[in-house]
């Protein structure tokens, strides 16, 4: 009897434990109102979503409402933080928009490696930090 509680206990503990990153995924709906890049992707305004890919913490995927956009974006975690909402972090150049970061209140932040297309922007541009709350 004690070792069948006991093995019971063991594999709820288990089921606990690989349930656990599943609950700490973030997932965050916004509106860009103008194009801006994700990585090295051009990707027009719209409604989008951000979710952590399943079972990869280090990976992102962007895609918008209709479906006919996505992208995967490799991440790592950022100790930044909100004070309320999640919010996405952008670097302006000029009139271009790029994805810099995924900022919210519960320690799941994540910063974007920088792209390409965002280092040739830097050689010509000073970088405008704004941000764009999710929905």
């Amino acid at each position: 009897m004690k070792k069948t509680t006991l093995v019971r206990l063991t594999l709820s503990i288990f089921a606990l434990v690989s349930c656990l990153p599943t609950l700490a995924q973030t997932t965050v709906t916004f509106t860009m109102s103008s194009s801006f890049y994700a990585g090295n992707s051009k990707l027009p305004a719209g409604t989008y979503l951000l979710r952590q890919m399943q079972g990869e913490p280090d990976v992102q995927i962007l895609q918008n409402k209709a479906g006919t956009h996505s992208v995967m974006l490799d991440c790592r975690s950022s100790s930044k933080t909100s004070s309320g909402k999640a919010e996405l972090a952008f670097n302006r150049y000029g009139t271009t928009d790029y994805l810099e970061g995924l900022v919210t209140s519960n320690g799941t932040s994540v910063d974007f490696p920088v792209s390409t297309a965002e280092k040739i922007a830097a050689k010509k541009d000073t970088a405008q930090p704004h941000t764009v709350s999710s929905q």
